[in-house]
């Protein structure tokens, strides 16, 4: 569980209560304070979300701040010993007007159902805010990069039976990890394959999926490509 606090007068406003119990039966110890760059957060009443936002398979920190900002602070470190340094606004401050919302509690969905997170924001006095996520699905290539994944297909796609083969080529062999994603980020796949031959394939077993949009991305250790998934009943 994660909680933010008012901040006023008190050395720390975002904390972390790990739960040593289960989902069922939960059992929270008692809180530690989650630190940027080694110390406490100094941003004043904060909203804190964990969520995997950059699909690296790490849970990153998004704080709605009083200012009506909404911040994001990528995760440098792991799951376990997360590491947050600096922060880039998903929503810019707006301390005159408030029109973000104030402070705003910060929620992400696929509201349009074109598979990536949009947010959803309320405040304090009521007010709901959507804001769409229109960022290209499109990841440039750069020709200094020595190893590519330089296309892939998968088929079927929608996949209906619960398998589907997946065929790829590299511009050089090496380790090829696959990751997917479920529309809120969580991944729930996970396998790295070393590559031998620049072109190659490889079954997937989709039958424990549940039906729906998911995200497929493939990555060496300097590029990636990411494509969706539909799985039919």
């Amino acid at each position: 569980m994660l909680v933010g606090q008012e901040g006023i007068g008190a050395p720390c406003n975002v904390f972390v209560y790990i739960n040593q119990g289960t989902n069922s039966n939960p059992v929270l110890n008692d809180s530690t304070p989650v630190l940027r760059n080694g110390s406490p957060f100094r941003d004043y009443r904060t909203i804190p979300v964990a969520l995997d936002l950059d699909h690296d398979g790490k849970k990153d920190l998004i704080l709605g701040e009083w200012y009506s900002s909404v911040r994001f602070y990528q995760n440098m470190g792991t799951n376990s010993n997360p590491v947050f340094t600096n922060f880039i606004n998903l929503v810019p401050p707006d301390p005159d007007s408030f029109l973000n919302g104030n402070p705003p509690r910060v929620n992400f969905t696929d509201w349009d159902g074109d598979t990536d997170l949009d947010m959803i924001t309320c405040d304090y006095y009521g007010s709901v805010f959507l804001r769409r996520n229109i960022t290209p699905a499109i990841v440039k290539e750069q020709d200094w990069l020595a190893e590519k994944v330089r296309g892939f297909e998968i088929t079927p796609n929608p996949i209906k039976q619960g398998f589907t083969t997946l065929r790829y080529s590299l511009s050089n062999p090496g380790p090829l990890r696959i990751r997917i994603y479920d529309i809120s980020g969580r991944r729930i796949l996970s396998q790295t394959l070393n590559v031998k031959h620049e072109v190659s394939s490889v079954n997937l077993d989709l039958r424990h999926f549940s039906a729906g949009v998911y995200l497929l991305k493939l990555e060496t250790n300097r590029y990636s490509k990411t494509c969706k998934l539909v799985k039919t009943q």
